[in-house]
């Protein structure tokens, strides 16, 4: 049903990984160049085969909005709207985001507009939420405090409003241990809580939440 002809990794990445975990909340942290659009629209599409979506946001840095849009209807058929100042003002209800069900939108357009994010909150929850390059959704522990961007309160907000969440990212560490688990407890904060109290050595074992392949474990057929 998609123009594609997906390789091994994306397959075992949304048949073995993804779709078991329902409801999903994961990170797919895969190198560069795995395709993490293409498992996304694979993934889409299942749930859709299963009657298990009808309403999907995706939030994306501004410059690949065009990207996710363009690729997503021409390997996958699917239809979404970019969320732009015209469809907002045009909103018969006020509330944009409950009049459309597959919509796109920048990253920093939604963190850095609390009317936008009073909005989102109260609109119908999603079946899925998808944030691309979200190691940008960062934390920092310093000492015992906790400093928090707009783009982290964003996606605490977006994970807290939708039954799936999926983070995509190609740098998911930092190199501290402590923000790494702040960066988690978007997916899981009862498993990943505390990231303040943690021992900066501290090794997480993500693997219940998180894949990471490596150019090299990017094979074909």
């Amino acid at each position: 049903t998609s123009a594609i002809e997906p390789l091994p990794h994306q397959i075992t990445a949304v048949y073995q990984e993804m779709l078991p975990r329902l409801p999903l909340r994961f990170v797919l942290a895969d190198d560069p160049g795995a395709g993490k659009t293409i498992m996304t629209g694979l993934y889409i599409k299942e749930l859709l085969a299963r009657s298990a979506l009808r309403r999907c946001l995706i939030v994306t840095p501004g410059s690949l909005c065009e990207q996710w849009q363009d690729e997503l209807y021409q390997k996958f058929g699917l239809k979404f709207e970019q969320l732009t100042n015209d469809l907002i003002s045009n909103s018969p209800t006020g509330n944009v985001f409950a009049e459309h069900d597959f919509l796109i939108a920048r990253l920093d357009k939604l963190a850095r507009n609390d009317d936008l994010k009073s909005r989102l909150e109260s609109a119908p929850a999603w079946d899925l939420v998808v944030c691309d390059e979200a190691h940008k959704l960062s934390a920092t522990v310093q000492g015992r405090r906790v400093s928090y961007t707009h783009r982290y309160r964003l996606g605490q907000l977006l994970g807290s409003r939708t039954r799936d969440f999926l983070l995509l990212t190609a740098t998911p560490h930092n190199g501290k241990e402590p923000d790494f688990q702040l960066f988690l407890a978007l997916v899981d904060p009862v498993r990943f809580e505390g990231a303040e109290h943690a021992a900066p050595d501290r090794r997480l074992d993500a693997a219940c939440v998180m894949r990471r392949l490596v150019k090299e474990e990017l094979v074909k057929f």
